[in-house]
């Protein structure tokens, strides 16, 4: 009797001991720095915010990840130890500003939560510790560098103190300058391409579907595939000419032809949300034909010449 309750006890622990290492492998310890821990789920959210900027997926990435997180627990340790402290406003107003970038990218705040697979209010929440720690090793360091006083003889001592055959190899380097001109529209080029959005705006108002016209049309890559959709989004996420059309339309409206850097813009608002618009737009990119090209070209013709002929100096003609 013993003997089977010793070994039912030895199959307890052995089940318990697996349902632990199951738990360890969901999240590990990466980095001890002094008194504090980097966790995997620490470097992943770091990579999955990276990520959701719009960047390409990178595994070697998450090696300088961990590198910049034990500096800066090394740097938050510290100013610990210094009393230097981060207030919970600037806390949010960091969090603000990194998720109003974040949704900008992902083209909008849906769109962001979709790829997080958390609502932004969550996100924020979980990102919060590593904010405040971060803006605590910014001011650390800060702190650090403010007391660096560094004199031109010093440098100068330094470098003539080093040995040259220990010296890295360069290899040839160049300083440039260049002078560039981007093609100019006239304005009968440029009234010629706004009547060809100006058609499309017609059939949409006449009865077309807005998302459809999007797909067909629109040379936005980063919304005409899904019907000119934008998400949710705050002023601060468009340029201003978008946003202050599309704050003044109202839900279904279809505005007028809005010019932007960006090109001509058709905008619809589907929905509003306290500070937010949900919007979509077809956008007509203002190309330059083959007369404004040649015209480009025939101007920077004329400009190197004057160089070339030292009629005018390179600095001048640039500016």
């Amino acid at each position: 009797m013993k003997k089977n309750i010793y070994i039912l006890f030895l199959l307890l622990f052995a089940s318990i001991q697996a349902s632990l290492a199951q738990r360890q492998v969901i999240d590990r310890v990466v980095a001890t720095v002094g008194s504090g821990i980097i966790l995997q789920s620490d470097v992943d959210m770091q990579y999955s915010q990276w990520l959701a900027q719009g960047n390409k997926p990178d595994e070697n990435y998450k090696d300088g990840i961990l590198e910049q997180l034990i500096v800066q627990k090394l740097l938050s340790q510290q100013a610990v130890i210094d009393s230097i402290d981060v207030t919970e406003t600037e806390v949010d107003d960091n969090l603000n500003a990194r998720l109003r970038h974040m949704s900008q990218q992902a083209g909008g705040q849906e769109r962001l939560e979709k790829f997080l697979n958390r609502s932004l209010l969550q996100y924020k929440e979980e990102m919060r510790p590593s904010v405040f720690e971060q803006l605590k090793a910014q001011k650390m360091r800060q702190n650090i560098v403010s007391k660096i006083d560094v004199t031109p003889l010093e440098v100068k001592r330094y470098f003539e103190g080093l040995n040259k055959d220990s010296l890295p190899y360069f290899n040839t380097e160049v300083e440039i300058g260049e002078i560039v001109m981007m093609p100019k529209l006239t304005d009968a080029e440029k009234k010629e391409q706004r009547e060809k959005i100006e058609g499309i705006r017609k059939q949409i108002v006449d009865g077309s579907d807005f998302g459809t016209m999007a797909r067909i049309y629109s040379q936005d890559p980063g919304s005409a595939p899904y019907g000119g959709d934008l998400g949710f989004g705050t002023r601060d996420n468009y340029v201003k000419e978008f946003s202050a059309m599309a704050f003044k339309l109202k839900p279904g409206e279809i505005s007028p032809i809005v010019e932007s850097k960006y090109g001509f813009h058709i905008i619809q608002v589907l929905e509003r949300r306290g500070e937010e618009v949900h919007t979509r737009h077809i956008l007509m990119k203002i190309n330059p034909g083959p007369a404004a090209l040649e015209r480009t070209k025939n101007k920077l013709d004329s400009i190197y010449k004057l160089v070339v002929d030292k009629k005018m100096d390179f600095y001048h003609a640039a500016t």
